[in-house]
């Protein structure tokens, strides 16, 4: 993104070797509150929780709704892909995160520490692929960013890992349909519209597959197969290169650990009725 940003937008930048910056008004709250802080810190769990690379991003902070899709437009999203996207907190791309600080600033702590490393993950897939989106599947990418947050999150002494699974997890108790169909949450503009078409809760199903690929393959894996996305589109074959296995493969496994899932988080929720 290479975008000018308006006069009063607020940008935080983070370079490499982990010095903060800031231009305009920044409220800087005591310890992980603030957005410089929050990012300070989310770069330093990447690297001494999980061994991920630091990155040179920033954050770009928008005070609604409206200006946040203005932010997008400035970045290149179609105006009907903008206007759709707007609902969310925040996007990350190559080397920015645009940040809806009008509904993230009414996060607690945990929440907005949780949202940038999420986020943040978003800006590493970029630099993993040589600095492009790619192909790589928009399921894949969102189950791993928040996979990688609660770790984050959990590392930072905020809420376990454990907790935040949960968490996410229970509105599963309530699904009366199968998954989403993951060859329809591949691009970007299919997640956006699949969070209108369908009720099932689409990051809880993106973070039950991840999961699953990290237990069966591990975390150097998943780097792996966005790094394949430095010379190819074809992204079942980055997949199967990646895992070892072919998709159609997977889709079988991860309908059993769906199923398994939502049958575990209904027997939890059972008694609390």
């Amino acid at each position: 993104m290479h975008a000018q940003w308006a006069a009063g937008v607020i940008v935080v930048a983070m370079c490499a070797a982990g010095c903060a910056k800031s231009r305009g008004q920044v409220d800087m709250e005591p310890a992980l509150d603030g957005y410089p802080a929050a990012l300070a810190a989310v770069l330093d769990a990447f690297e001494q929780a999980l061994g991920l690379p630091r990155a040179d991003v920033r954050l770009v902070l928008f005070s609604d709704r409206r200006s946040f899709e203005q932010g997008l437009l400035s970045a290149g999203y179609p105006s009907g892909l903008a206007r759709s996207a707007s609902s969310f907190a925040a996007i990350g791309g190559a080397r920015v995160v645009l940040v809806n600080a009008g509904v993230v600033n009414r996060f607690n702590r945990a929440g907005r520490v949780q949202l940038v490393a999420h986020e943040l993950v978003h800006s590493l897939q970029y630099q993993f692929s040589g600095g492009t989106r790619g192909a790589s599947e928009q399921w894949l990418r969102e189950g791993f960013a928040e996979w990688v947050s609660y770790r984050v999150t959990e590392h930072l002494g905020l809420v376990p890992f454990d907790s935040l699974r949960k968490e996410l997890l229970g509105p599963l108790s309530r699904v009366r349909f199968g998954p989403v169909p993951l060859d329809e949450l591949v691009t970007f503009p299919q997640w956006v519209e699949a969070q209108g078409r369908y009720e099932s809760p689409l990051y809880a199903q993106a973070f039950v597959a991840a999961e699953l690929i990290i237990e069966m393959r591990g975390v150097p894996a998943i780097i792996g197969y966005f790094e394949r996305f430095k010379t190819t589109t074809a992204h079942e074959r980055a997949f199967a290169d990646a895992f070892g296995m072919e998709r159609a493969a997977f889709d079988r496994l991860f309908a059993r650990r769906w199923h398994e899932t939502v049958a575990q988080v209904r027997a939890v929720r059972a008694p609390e009725r």
